[in-house]
């Protein structure tokens, strides 16, 4: 088949697919993200410290961990096409109950169900890139996955304050009032997912005959090479190489859920009201959508995947170390930091996941997204909480930033040697005997 043919069907399933699990994503995350801005006027009617704020808003990652392997198993026997119509309703549904927490305990109890309702959501749709997209054009569909993602702290925060201002209007608060509203998308997505899903290109009416042949072919080719090189999940996790890609992951975590849960909680102590933060938290949001784009497409044009994902993580190391050493005496120096941190961050999520799909087997990949992401996510709790601790410690937010800053330095440093252990000829898996 030729490379215009080739365009072509790639073109048409990025068409067919990626606007709805996209649009997804971008509603996954604002329904993630959205207690960073309730944070400005709920925490003070629920009396909620830094410290208690971080643990609720945290204990989503409990159950996120706990429930997302066994939502990737239930995944590949019901097929994407039914579990992501469940997950999306159930997490609607979840997020726009959180308007009804009346103190801590009912707020983490809320986040720990929106945890086990999102829990299949990203592996899920992981597992599902590798089912559509060759291995060639991977990395950039999952670019334009995670930029939507990105989208919703630019387009997340000017709407969640607004909707603030609905303060009072039939005896609720405006926080209350965002929860409801931002809750309903994920519902609507969840009665068209059964229209838009299919779950093999066989099935898919819009692709000819030909083009599904084609497609299967290329996809069973990737396969083979992966099963004639690559080991599997039981091996292939107690690999130095695939350890040291967890625990990077777990740090660039630390630095995505540190920092978003509290952005607009550090905006404020530089003096802005509530509105001018929520439409402050959005600049960030677009240089990180513009990373995720430009270092994603960058990656499969030039087929190198390690400096793509740790070079990125350098950057935000460098940006959030800038913001915590000028957030209480520049705000501009310091909204330019937070620039080249979200740059950074946000570029090295796509290219991190080209690594473990490209490292295991196809039977165990499912199985090891699933695995990298629920051990990384463990820090969704940490993040929070340790920023919330340092900065009841300290009273600023200045040392729990440049504390973020090393840890996504180190990061950069995992993958790196990550990438080293894997092509190793000699590599074994931890412990084993030489």
């Amino acid at each position: 088949m030729t490379a215009d043919v080739e365009d072509n069907v790639m073109r048409k399933i990025a068409w067919r697919l990626l606007p709805f699990l996209s649009l997804g994503y971008l509603i996954n995350a604002l329904d993630r993200f959205n207690v960073s801005i309730a944070a400005l006027t709920m925490n003070q009617e629920l009396g909620l410290s830094a410290t208690t704020y971080g643990l609720a808003a945290g204990a989503f990652f409990w159950s996120y961990v706990l429930f997302q392997f066994p939502a990737n198993a239930i995944l590949t026997r019901l097929g994407a096409r039914r579990w992501l119509t469940i997950i999306m309703f159930v997490w609607g549904a979840c997020s726009a109950g959180t308007a009804f927490v009346t103190d801590a305990t009912s707020f983490v109890i809320m986040r720990f169900l929106l945890g086990i309702a999102e829990a299949g959501f990203f592996p899920g749709v992981a597992w599902f890139m590798t089912r559509w997209f060759p291995t060639g054009h991977r990395s950039k569909a999952m670019g334009v996955f995670y930029a939507f993602g990105a989208a919703a702290n630019v387009i997340g925060g000017p709407i969640s304050g607004n909707l603030l201002r609905l303060h009072g209007w039939h005896g609720l608060s405006g926080w209350q009032w965002m929860f409801l509203i931002e809750g309903i998308p994920a519902c609507l997505l969840a009665l068209a997912c059964p229209l838009v899903i299919r779950d093999r290109p066989q099935d898919a009416a819009w692709l000819s005959r030909g083009q599904q042949d084609w497609l299967r072919s290329r996809l069973e080719s990737d396969n083979a090479q992966l099963k004639s090189r690559k080991l599997g999940l039981g091996k292939a996790i107690v690999m130095p190489a695939m350890l040291l890609l967890i625990l990077g992951y777990a740090l660039i975590a630390f630095g995505v859920y540190g920092t978003s849960f509290f952005m607009p909680l550090m905006m404020k102590t530089m003096g802005y009201g509530d509105l001018t933060v929520a439409y402050l938290t959005a600049i960030p949001g677009v240089f990180g959508v513009i990373g995720m784009i430009l270092l994603s497409r960058s990656s499969d044009r030039t087929g190198e995947r390690v400096w793509h994902a740790a070079g990125p993580c350098l950057l935000a190391a460098i940006g959030l170390v800038g913001a915590g050493l000028t957030l209480a005496v520049n705000p501009v120096a310091a909204i330019a930091s937070f620039c080249l941190a979200a740059f950074g961050i946000a570029a090295a999520l796509p290219c991190f996941w080209n690594l473990p799909t490209e490292w295991l087997g196809p039977a165990a990949v499912a199985g090891g997204i699933a695995i990298i992401n629920s051990i990384g996510n463990i820090s969704g709790y940490v993040g929070p909480q340790a920023v919330g601790v340092l900065h009841d410690l300290t009273g600023a937010y200045g040392i729990p930033l440049v504390v973020i800053g090393v840890v996504m330095a180190i990061a950069a440093a995992c993958l790196v040697l990550a990438s080293r252990a894997a092509t190793e000829p000699t590599a074994q898996p931890a412990g084993a005997a030489r």
